[in-house]
This record gives C-alpha cells, structure tokens and sequence, in this order.
C-alpha cells in the first residue's frame, strides 16, 4: 500500500473524528442536560393545569434546542406548550427566545400558532407578542419589509396590550 495514500485516510479519519467530536454523548454536560430533560419530562406528564404544563414543555424544548440538533425537537415541544396554553404571551417570548438561532423554524412555529390559536379578548397578548415576533424575524433574518408592515399593522389593530 502506498505511504502517501496511508498518510491521507489517516487525515481523513481524524479530522472527521475531530468534527463529530461535540456529538459523542459523554461528558459531565451531557449527563447534567439528559437528567434536566428527564426531570422536565416527568414534570409534563405530572402536570395536570395546562399552565403547569406549558412551562414543563417549554422547559424542555429549552434544554433540547441546546443539544446538538435537537432544533426540531425543540420545536415539536414550543408547539405542544403553546397548544397548552394558547393564551400565554410568556409562552411565545421562550419559543422565540429558544429559537432565535433558527429563524425559518420559529417562523413556521409562530405561523402555525396564530392559524390555529383562537384570536379572542383574553388571548390578545400572546397574539400581539406572535404578531411583534414575526414582524421582528422579518425586518431581521427574513428580510421582507412588506411582510413586516403588514404584521405591524396587524399587532396594531389588536389594540393596546
């Protein structure tokens, strides 16, 4: 075999090694974050008000959109707590906060939560914190200045929180 041929799959094989480093499931952090999520686990099945319950998904969807991929996971979980509690304006601030980093996933999370949430009087201000949310994803990351006109209109014509 070839000296020059060896040198290089070798390379090859620790740099890959050196990537996928962060996802090997060791280390003290690692076991910390999985007995978080385990506990906000237990806590979600435990919870029998809708309140209780949304703050347990939302403690969860905040550990798993730490993990390493765990983005969808995470959204899965801001949508079943928001589906707990529609009318939690505190609810939608850890969603967005939680998945800042990935504009297009709380995109279609905040969309999905305005068609299917009911826009009534006590619900008003988790409808303007989605409205304010997506308006400010798309003066930002998204770029689109209609679109944000359009969503500042809308949290405008809610009225005064």
């Amino acid at each position: 075999m070839s000296t020059p041929l060896l040198a290089a799959a070798a390379a090859f094989l620790l740099v890959v090694l050196w990537r996928v480093r962060p996802a090997v499931p060791f280390g003290p952090r690692r076991r910390q974050s999985r007995e978080a999520l385990r506990e906000a686990r237990a806590r979600i099945e435990a919870s029998a008000d809708p309140r209780a319950r949304a703050v347990a998904l939302c403690d969860a969807a905040d550990i798993m959109a730490k993990a390493i991929g765990g983005a969808s996971n995470a959204t899965g979980l801001y949508l079943r707590a928001l589906r707990a509690d529609p009318r939690s304006a505190e609810v939608v601030q850890r969603a967005v906060a939680g998945l800042a980093a990935r504009p297009r996933a709380l995109e279609g999370l905040l969309w999905r939560h305005l068609a299917q949430a009911p826009w009534t009087p006590d619900s008003r201000d988790a409808t303007r914190a989605v409205l304010d949310a997506l308006r400010v994803l798309h003066e930002g990351p998204l770029k689109n200045g209609i679109r944000a006109r359009a969503l500042a209109n809308a949290r405008d014509a809610l009225g005064a929180p």
